[in-house]
């Protein structure tokens, strides 16, 4: 398993691997995962009794970008 400083080296290299044109879509997707593991950790434990539609909801509507919007461009990148 790679230490801290070997993921964040190994994630660097992959940005600047990527052309230009997908940082800014880099950037969004950076800032949904951050916010989910902050909300995840503060508000909701997973565990086999927490787990609820209900949770996933509130869990989704704390995410300040669209992140439905960006899930659909990328897959239609994809296609």
């Amino acid at each position: 398993m790679l230490n801290k400083l070997q993921y964040e080296k190994r994630i660097l290299c992959e940005i600047q691997s990527l052309p230009e044109e997908a940082l800014p879509k880099i950037v969004r997707l950076l800032s949904l995962i951050r916010e989910e593991f902050i909300a995840t950790e503060s508000k909701f434990t997973l565990d086999e009794e927490g787990i609820s539609h209900e949770k996933t909801r509130e869990l989704l509507s704390t995410s300040k970008g669209n992140w439905a919007t960006d899930v659909i461009a990328d897959r239609e990148d994809r296609i």
